[in-house]
Order: C-alpha cells, then structure tokens, then sequence
C-alpha cells in the first residue's frame, strides 16, 4: 500500500501512481471531502496543482446538476468536465495541462486533472489552509487579485505580463515566486473566464515560467 511519502511526493508520477494503487479501505479512508469543504470546488485529494478563486463560477446549466462528488484519488473530479458555455472549465483544463507537461510532455487532461484541485474563498481565506492540509499541493495558482491578497502569502515574486490581443497598449501582470518551503505560487495575469482578453500562447508562456517546486533539503 503506498504511503503518504508517495501520495504526496514532490514528483507528480509518484503521486499518480501511488493514488491509482490505493484501494479498498485505506482508499475510501482518504476519497473525501473534509468537512468545511465548499461546493463548486472539484479536486483530487492529492492535488499537486492547486487553483484558488475568489468566487464559484457563476454559470450553471438548469439540466445539468453539479456532480457534487467527493474529492477523487487517481482520476479527475467530474466537476471539472462540466459543461460551460463561459469556458471557465475548458481554460482550467488547458492550464491543468500545461502546468504538468513540463513534468511529462505524454500527460494529457486524464493525468493532469488527477492531480489538481480548485477551490473558491468565498470571504473564508481561512479555506486555503484547509486545501493546504487536505491536498498538500506543491503549486498554487491564485487566478485572481482578490484570491491573492486575502491570504496573506508573503513571497518573493517575478512579475510577468502578458499583453491584450485587442488593446495595444493594455497588458496584464501576473507573477511566480517560492515560498521559503520550496512551494511555488503564482498568480495569473487574468482569470480563466476572461480568455478573450489573452492570447492562448500568451498565456502558455506565463505557465511555461513556472518555478519547480522543491524541499527545504533538495
């Protein structure tokens, strides 16, 4: 049975691996939801990839209800595949991706939404330590100014701006910076559901610069 130095290993293949092997009682031990945990929040329970907004999407499909699942271990949350005309979930998945292709050029959607997580705050930043504690993510991603500065991180950062297709003189700021634990935060030039405000390559590159996370004895 792997242990938590697998299911929450610095390397994304060991996690993977060792989520996929769980079974039986010691797997539905962890496949959940801890209490406090808000709805609209799909994740894996070993989340490497942590995404943080300060609100739930706002679109719901009157026919389709949410897939209000526990938290998953070796594949995708379902929420993450729910249907949304906003695109909110497309760029979730499209960034998901690129952020894991810098650790596996092979890893599709299937892989990379086995290892991610997305939670809202609300006006509860305490939420972020309880993703903390659950997931032990190595990288957060805050997709939003308000997300980022209700949390009180403080990390040294490399700013990185990205420019507006439509507006030449109009750019948007994001940033990437390691915590003293060798954790990687970052927060995005613009949020998901503004996608027609960014260029996708644009955007890839800002992924692309991501630091690797690290611990404090690497």
């Amino acid at each position: 049975m792997p242990d938590d130095a697998d299911l929450f290993a610095v390397d994304p293949g060991r996690r993977l691996a060792a989520a996929r092997r769980l079974q039986g009682r010691a797997r539905r031990r962890l496949a959940n939801s801890p209490g406090g945990w808000p709805t609209l929040s799909p994740g894996a329970r070993n989340a490497w990839l942590l995404l943080v907004t300060s609100k739930p999407p706002s679109w719901r499909d009157p026919l389709v209800p949410w897939p209000d699942v526990p938290l998953t271990l070796g594949e995708p949350h379902p929420g993450f595949l729910y249907p949304d005309p906003m695109g909110f979930w497309g760029e979730v998945r499209r960034w998901a991706v690129g952020i894991f292709r810098r650790h596996d050029p092979t890893w599709g959607v299937a892989e990379a939404l086995a290892l991610t997580a997305l939670i809202h705050l609300g006006d509860e930043p305490a939420r972020l330590a309880l993703a903390d504690a659950t997931c032990s993510p190595l990288t957060t991603i805050f997709l939003d100014e308000a997300s980022a500065q209700t949390t009180g991180l403080e990390v040294a950062a490399e700013s990185v701006a990205i420019p507006d297709p439509h507006r030449p003189d109009q750019a948007y700021v994001g940033w990437w910076g390691t915590t003293a634990e060798g954790r990687v935060v970052g927060k995005a030039p613009q949020h998901p559901t503004m996608h027609r405000l960014y260029r996708a390559e644009d955007l890839d590159g800002w992924l692309a610069r991501a630091p690797w996370p690290r611990r404090p004895h690497d």
